[in-house]
């Protein structure tokens, strides 16, 4: 099986640095939105889309200007680098805040989910794809595909967010819906967030 994969990936290379010819890849979101999107509800936005907004209307798409990743077709709305600046939304703007793939390319994740979280609203839904690092690697190899470079962190998965999440201190989470690695090694989570006025 390993071996098809390789001569798969020999014949992908061949046709895009060879003959110039550009091949579209699926975008995480496309495997998963069936089960994500009856939670994206009113206005919200994607942060980190590369190109596939989860919804295509009342959404706004927030990414490199030109993002690294380019998995659809869908024009960036807001551009900023999200892993090193703020998000120029004011606070508490959005219904549900959905990301895919992005939260395990911040060195520091709790920070990360404080950035999304400042621009939900109180009682908004915040949407979380993400890999099991492990579970990502065994599927990488097996497929003979090269892994993502910006992954920070060997022990990504779903415990190791929830004791993230567990530092954000100035808020708390009720789980809407969870789905550990059902899809490929893609952990889903689902929260409704309560912005608390500790200090």
């Amino acid at each position: 099986m390993r071996v098809y994969y390789l001569l798969k990936r020999k014949v992908k290379g061949t046709l895009e640095k060879k003959l110039n010819i550009r091949l579209n890849y699926g975008s995480e979101t496309q495997k998963i939105r069936h089960l994500v999107l009856p939670f994206c509800e009113g206005y919200g936005c994607d942060v980190g889309f590369g190109g596939d907004k989860i919804k295509k209307e009342e959404c706004d798409g927030i990414d490199y200007p030109r993002p690294y990743t380019q998995v659809g077709r869908d024009s960036v709305d807001i551009g900023v680098d999200v892993i090193n600046e703020e998000i120029p939304v004011s606070d508490n703007t959005y219904d549900y805040v959905y990301t895919s793939h992005l939260i395990e390319d911040f060195t520091d994740t709790t920070a990360g989910l404080r950035k999304l979280i400042r621009i939900l609203k109180n009682g908004g839904t915040l949407i979380l794809a993400f890999p099991d690092q492990g579970v990502y690697e065994d599927y990488c190899y097996q497929r003979a595909i090269p892994l993502n470079p910006f992954h920070k962190h060997a022990e990504m998965g779903l415990e190791y967010m929830m004791a993230c999440l567990n530092e954000v201190n100035n808020a708390e989470f009720e789980i809407l819906f969870q789905s550990n690695c059902e899809i490929d090694y893609n952990v889903i989570l689902v929260l409704r967030v309560i912005k608390l006025n500790r200090l």
